[in-house]
């Protein structure tokens, strides 16, 4: 079965937004930048809350096929959020800067 598009627009949209408040807070106070393996993780636990309650839990994420694969799944949202998080504390001015956050749509859309 696949995501009606309601279902698919709530999850995403509240993707998004839990990610720009992420990037947000990340960009604007500096003692957040120390701590990029937090914010990956935090947002890897709030992807895996979002996509069980959207996903998992009313039982129309059946091409996962195991949890095994959904587990797998996490894990490689949690390399590339802390990828881009420490990407953005390295680059932290320039135009590499801002192709990192237009470059975050590709993080919400995986």
């Amino acid at each position: 079965m696949f995501l009606s598009p309601l279902i698919s627009g709530y999850y995403f949209g509240l993707k998004a937004v839990f990610f720009y408040g992420l990037v947000h807070s990340f960009v604007k106070f500096d003692p957040l930048q120390k701590h990029w393996i937090f914010l990956s993780l935090l947002y890897t636990a709030g992807i895996a809350f979002l996509s069980y309650v959207f996903l998992i839990a009313p039982g129309t994420a059946q091409y996962w096929g195991s949890w095994r694969a959904w587990y797998i799944w996490l894990g490689e949202t949690a390399v590339i959020a802390a990828t881009y998080f420490k990407l953005l504390d390295r680059f932290d001015e320039g135009i590499l800067f801002w192709l990192l956050l237009i470059g975050g749509v590709g993080v919400v859309l995986f």
